[in-house]
């Protein structure tokens, strides 16, 4: 059970190789025990995470995504497949969001479930309609945005929303409201709501969603 969860760490990221011939039980249980042995060296680190090894599921990612959090207090930026370089926009928004406090969420919010934070939130998984996440900060969310998202709650209209897939019931940034596509919201594209990647934000008290670039975070930072 000793090799059958391997840590390798360097540059902002940690790299968990998973033995692809045991059960997924077992490989729970090898990665609980690696994170037992390796507590004191995880303790507060913060990095992105990209399991190898074996095919996993969406799922069962979350599962061990799980795991970690609860047996360990890191902060986990986000996971990605190593199929390709972090897009600079993420470094960006990773930079952003390090300039508070932030609360970080594994696992889908469900209908009726609500989530608030004094601070930034970034949630790893869905937020399914009928769910609320409120942030005094930023919100990002690394899945499916479908529920109602608020952030800047304190009155902070500097604060955004950036989501990997963005289809929100409802959207407020300080006091703005978007509700159902209303007016006081302005699209860059009419397609944009079936991109991937988009990020809401003020500007001139409008509540903008736009594609999630360079240029949308200069927008942001000189808003």
């Amino acid at each position: 059970m000793g090799n059958d969860v391997i840590f390798k760490g360097s540059n902002g990221k940690l790299l968990i190789i998973l033995n692809p011939v045991i059960t997924f039980e077992e490989l729970k249980a090898g990665l609980a025990d690696k994170l037992r042995q390796s507590k004191q060296f995880l303790m507060g680190y913060e990095a992105v995470i990209q399991f190898k090894g074996r095919d996993i599921s969406e799922d069962e990612t979350i599962e061990l995504l799980s795991i970690i959090n609860n047996a360990v207090e890191m902060n986990i930026l986000f996971v990605t497949d190593g199929e390709e370089d972090l897009p600079q926009e993420m470094e960006e928004i990773k930079n952003l969001i390090s300039e508070g406090i932030t609360k970080f969420h594994i696992g889908t919010l469900r209908s009726g479930e609500i989530l608030e934070y004094a601070g930034n939130i970034v949630i790893l998984g869905d937020l399914n309609p009928g769910s609320i996440v409120k942030a005094e900060g930023n919100i990002v969310v690394i899945g499916n945005l479908n529920g109602v998202a608020h952030a800047g709650t304190a009155g902070n209209a500097e604060a955004f929303i950036v989501a990997s897939n963005m289809n929100p019931f409802q959207l407020k940034i300080d006091e703005v409201l978007f509700k159902n596509y209303s007016s006081n919201i302005l699209f860059r594209s009419k397609q944009i709501m079936r991109n991937k990647n988009n990020i809401a934000y003020l500007r001139n008290n409008i509540l903008i969603i736009d594609k999630l670039t360079r240029k949308s975070l200069q927008n942001i930072v000189t808003t």
